[in-house]
């Protein structure tokens, strides 16, 4: 059986810090004889100064690569304001390069630091969620080929999910998801989602929202699922008053004024993000059932916690 996991973590030849410099010389004409190789999931990724270069997995579909900048191309047409990386174009004009037979692209470099584990006010959550509406609202006018895709995190594909899992808190939830979520979400509105927007992907510098990172994820989706994925890390480790969801909350919704039908799917789309990242983080890793870190203990609590709303 094909799983929408295959492929994720294999293993590739990297490209070296004097394969990127010769690559941004070449098709860029950026000299910068030591860019810094940053630690990604799947790709080659170098900063060299206010330029990053990502050389993608041999794997991936040229289709998607190609739906992600022209997605980010896209956002800075619609709204100029909305904080995303600017793809830098080739010499001659186009918006990747082939690298060691690979897709490879240029963005500009934002400064800030990950929202993860950093102190801000309640009022942040509110500006980062009217902004991620705001990138929502932007893309919802987008058309690619490429975002028609078969991902393992787009949320209606959770059931994708019921062979790689054993935990019966995971099974009973999915079961559920199938009867009663994935027939409900084929009514509801669909667009191109930005589908990634947790902490780990917002910079902050000042106290202001600099920065919105990462198209990998992008696909054609449920709009309410992009305000579902951002919610889902946000939930804390307890239960209720849960005042950063409720604060991003209304600021996406200033911005996408959902109806009904879609806030009412909201809970188990936030369930679904919640099973998929204990799930796919295990499948991927060697020693899948040790939690040296506790993560997966305090995911399924939040999973409960979730599934009171739901």
């Amino acid at each position: 059986m094909i799983s929408l996991l295959d492929g994720l973590a294999e293993p590739f030849d990297h490209l070296d810090s004097a394969g990127a410099h010769a690559a941004l010389r070449q098709h860029w004409d950026i000299e910068a004889p030591d860019p810094v190789r940053l630690d990604t999931e799947r790709d080659d990724t170098f900063r060299a100064g206010d330029v990053l270069l990502k050389v993608a997995h041999p794997r991936d579909d040229p289709a998607v690569i190609e739906m992600q900048s022209a997605a980010l191309a896209h956002v800075a047409a619609t709204d100029p304001g909305i904080p995303v990386q600017r793809v830098v174009a080739t010499l001659d004009g186009s918006l990747s390069a082939t690298v060691a037979g690979r897709h490879a692209r240029a963005l500009t470099w934002l400064d800030g630091d990950i929202v993860v584990g950093r102190e801000l006010p309640v009022s942040f959550f509110e500006t980062a969620g009217r902004m991620v509406g705001r990138l929502n609202r932007a893309l919802a006018s987008f058309r690619h080929p490429g975002a028609h895709r078969d991902l393992a995190w787009d949320l209606p594909q959770l059931p994708d999910l019921r062979p790689h899992t054993t935990t019966p808190l995971h099974l009973e939830v999915i079961d559920r998801f199938i009867a009663e979520t994935l027939p409900a979400l084929t009514t509801l509105p669909h667009q191109v989602i930005h589908n990634d927007s947790h902490p780990g992907n917002l910079l902050v510098r000042a106290g202001s929202l600099e920065g919105i990172l990462d198209f990998g994820d992008a696909v054609y989706s449920p709009r309410v699922c992009e305000l579902a994925v951002a919610l889902a890390y946000l939930v804390p480790d307890g239960p209720r008053p849960w005042p950063e969801v409720d604060a991003f909350t209304a600021g996406f919704l200033d911005e996408v004024p959902l109806s009904g039908p879609e806030l009412a799917q909201l809970p188990m789309l936030m369930v679904a993000r919640t099973i998929m990242r204990s799930v796919i983080n295990q499948a991927l890793q060697r020693h899948a059932h040790s939690d040296p870190s506790g993560f997966y203990a305090a995911n399924d609590r939040k999973l409960h916690l979730i599934l009171k709303e739901a």
